[in-house]
């Protein structure tokens, strides 16, 4: 009897002391955001001087450049990687080869994966982000995810490892975060996306999830398409010059599918069914920031209604949309490396007591800025079936209506 009483009251102390801890992380994720959305915020941002995250002398740009040109090794506005980075081959679960750049600081330290977007150059339009981070102290790593150009040139891209707009590439991204992991002295891990990578961001921590063991503390992502078939579905011409530009050897969205539904020995709407972010954030458990932009002239403003209606309700999950962005590379460079420093320091165990992560940017910031907070775009409330309403046909049912489809 008395061992019953003793196994009853250790069992209600772990209860309270689990409930504490709940309450505890919670509300250190609210104090964040406030933070966050307390930073001054300047749409008519102005880049000068150096980005002083980088070894060599390399100016601060406007955040569109990372898109194009900054993007592209060997062009004139394209940074050095800073001294620390060096390339490494990783392999995805299927054995996908994929290319990285990664950096290691000494001792024990966080580290961070970032995801990058739908670029034809993949890792390298992330750099500016990966050297911030770096230079503030963390681990970092940034992979391509599978049949971008670096991996197209060493030979494993076409007409292998081919993409699949969120689905494989997912599986890319975790196997970053565990090769990460898998590095001497590297801490909690982070992982931050852009783009398809914030989608993709938000797949790779619903599979971490439902591992027996997981790699991620927290995540962070800006402009992530909430459902990828509807993200398709609302401009099928732009899509599809878009995978004409990224994937040369495709020129078109259904084409693309089919190709990649035949060597993955599927079909393109199970290839689609798999990446819907929103329903993906169900499942996730560690800390989740969502941010878009209402003037997103790639990913529609309603897809982040989208994501806010299927993380209300969870206290470690929020989605903010703020009125003046574009997509993913916000306006403000400044805010953006401030609200990504911020946000790890916070969120991360082993970076909140680690002296040598630090919070600020390391560009200029323009003054005039209002708080984040006045550029807030009310999200809510919405509901998950409406959510779900706005859900798209299959994109290559010519059925359905959808121009483009084949």
């Amino acid at each position: 009897m008395k061992h019953l009483v003793l196994v009853s009251v250790l069992a209600l102390s772990l209860g309270l002391v689990s409930a504490a801890a709940a309450e505890t992380r919670q509300a250190r994720f609210d104090a964040t955001v406030q933070v966050i959305m307390a930073e001054p915020y300047q749409a008519a941002y102005a880049p000068l001087g150096p980005d002083t995250s980088f070894t060599s002398p390399t100016l601060n740009t406007a955040p569109a450049e990372d898109y194009t040109t900054g993007s592209i090794p060997g062009d004139p506005d394209y940074p050095a990687w800073p001294a620390g980075f060096r390339q490494v081959l990783l392999h995805s679960g299927d054995g996908a080869p994929l290319l990285a750049m990664v950096a290691l600081h000494p001792a024990v330290h966080p580290g961070i994966v970032v995801v990058h977007g739908f670029n034809t150059h993949g890792y390298a339009s992330v750099i500016r982000w990966a050297a911030v981070l770096y230079a503030r102290g963390y681990d970092v790593v940034a992979a391509d995810q599978r049949d971008f150009a670096f991996e197209s040139a060493a030979g494993y891209g076409n007409p292998e490892w081919l993409q699949t707009f969120g689905w494989k590439e997912s599986e890319d991204v975790l196997a970053a975060g565990r090769y990460l992991e898998g590095q001497p002295g590297v801490g909690a891990i982070g992982i931050v996306g852009f783009s398809e990578g914030a989608q993709n961001t938000a797949l790779a921590l619903a599979l971490d999830q439902a591992a027996k063991h997981h790699v991620f503390s927290a995540g962070l992502t800006f402009s992530g398409p909430a459902d990828q078939n509807t993200q398709l579905s609302t401009n099928v011409i732009a899509s599809d010059a878009l995978v004409a530009l990224v994937t040369p050897h495709e020129t078109s969205v259904c084409g693309a599918l089919q190709h990649a539904a035949t060597y993955y020995s599927t079909t393109g709407f199970q290839i689609l069914s798999h990446e819907t972010a929103m329903h993906a954030q169900t499942s996730i458990r560690v800390p989740l920031l969502n941010f878009y932009a209402q003037d997103d002239s790639l990913v529609p403003a309603f897809e982040a209604k989208m994501m806010a209606a299927y993380n209300a309700g969870n206290p470690l999950q929020q989605t903010i949309e703020l009125q003046q962005g574009e997509h993913a590379y916000f306006f403000d460079r400044w805010w953006q490396q401030r609200t990504i420093l911020r946000y790890f320091k916070d969120q991360l165990p082993s970076a909140s007591g680690d002296p040598t992560v630090g919070v600020e940017p390391s560009v200029n910031q323009t003054p005039g800025g209002a708080p984040a907070s006045t550029q807030a775009v009310a999200l809510g409330p919405v509901s998950k079936e409406w959510a779900d309403a706005q859900l798209a046909p299959y994109v290559c049912d010519p059925a359905a209506g959808v121009p483009g489809a084949n």
